[in-house]
């Protein structure tokens, strides 16, 4: 593999963006049409309006803060205008800015004075921010100061044997190098779990993962029907898929052959380079928030037919092996690696590939996915105990 650099963004933390993103960020459903007026007319922004709510409790409170936390320190954030309800709200979050150092305003909607009082103000913290963010990379890295989240979707045979093992082959790359990366959807691994006990770097991160796969495939049962039997999903089936277990075994051939290091509940950040397990939904726009809140700084998403899925804070690099989603969809996919299925081409050489489209979208460079501006912001609810 040739030498990979990119320039970026060096954070107060020691992470490196590849984004230096103006984010516009509604905490809750109850200011997004605030922030969306106050952002208006403001191309260099990314906004980002969740449907997130008030006076949720416990488990869920803390996987909602977690989020939005993740989205204000994550390191394609360059700095970010914070649309929350009230004072108190204001005055948590001018607190935790003081130790991003990086330019933040907090905008509370109940301290104006009618909604264009309220705009106005919304628009000049947008200003107040861009004035004070950095404007070129300052800084260079290497593939060990990456962290990769790593997505299937509308999975067929094509994913099992050209798009996950090209994104397996980066991600040893990747940790060999001393960086990050973080798979997940667990409902994904039932079936797998020898596997995946197997590849554990110790017997309780391969606990708590068969644990937590367990807990997917009990909730899944609750309507008395068995997931085993209703997964593929159409679309896989149409593709050529006709088990679970060679949709779990395909979607395992993005880990590489890494041990995973360590198990992450839902937007909970890695502590030490490898690759992570991390315990999510099944539903990709909700597993990815949950890797790139994470700190994942760009997705690596492999698809068989097409899917729209993605986020708008990191890129999202679509790899795919399948000639005819290649033809139907010639402009969504970023690495064509259908050369794998044809017989035209080694993994060698696809992960080369693979490896080239990733160090020029961390250039700057932009994917698909930011060229249609997709992705979304969703959270979840917490799951019941075992």
């Amino acid at each position: 593999m040739p030498p990979f650099s990119f320039a970026g963004y060096r954070r107060a933390d020691g992470r490196i963006g590849i984004r230096n993103h103006l984010l516009v960020l509604s905490t809750l459903a109850l200011t997004n049409r605030l922030a969306e007026l106050s952002a208006a007319g403001s191309a260099d922004v990314l906004l980002v309006a969740t449907d997130f709510q008030r006076g949720l409790r416990g488990r869920d409170a803390q996987m909602q803060e977690r989020v939005i936390r993740g989205l204000l320190t994550h390191p394609n954030t360059g700095g970010a205008v914070i649309f929350v309800h009230d004072t108190p709200a204001r005055e948590r979050f001018l607190a935790l800015a003081a130790a991003l150092g990086r330019p933040v305003q907090v905008v509370a909607f109940m301290e104006g004075h009618g909604m264009a009082d309220s705009v106005r103000r919304g628009a000049d913290a947008i200003a107040a921010v861009r004035q004070n963010m950095t404007r070129q990379p300052d800084t260079s890295g290497g593939l060990g100061d990456l962290t990769l989240a790593l997505e299937c979707g509308g999975s067929d045979p094509t994913s099992a044997v050209c798009a996950n093992p090209t994104i397996g082959a980066l991600v040893d790359s990747v940790v060999a190098a001393g960086g990050r990366a973080i798979v997940s959807e667990t409902a994904e691994f039932i079936g797998a779990e020898p596997v995946v006990l197997a590849r554990a770097a110790a017997p309780a991160i391969g606990q708590q993962v068969l644990q937590a796969i367990a807990r997917c495939e009990q909730m899944m049962q609750a309507d008395g029907e068995d997931y085993r039997g209703v997964n593929p999903t159409p679309e896989n089936i149409a593709g050529g898929l006709t088990t679970l277990i060679e949709k779990s075994m395909g979607a395992v051939a993005k880990c590489g052959a890494s041990p995973i290091a360590g198990f992450l509940d839902f937007a909970e950040t890695p502590q030490g380079p490898g690759l992570y397990f991390m315990d999510t939904p099944f539903f990709s726009p909700v597993s990815i928030t949950g890797m790139v809140c994470a700190g994942a700084q760009l997705t690596l998403f492999a698809i068989g037919v097409f899917n729209p899925s993605g986020n708008p804070v990191a890129p999202t690099v679509k790899i795919c092996g399948n000639p005819q989603t290649l033809r139907d969809w010639p402009d969504v996919v970023d690495v064509d690696v259908s050369m794998l299925v044809e017989g035209k081409g080694r993994l060698p050489e696809a992960h080369a590939r693979l490896a080239q489209r990733v160090q020029s979208i961390c250039n700057g460079e932009q994917s698909w996915t930011e060229k249609w501006r997709e992705g979304q912001v969703l959270g979840i609810r917490s799951l019941p105990a075992l």
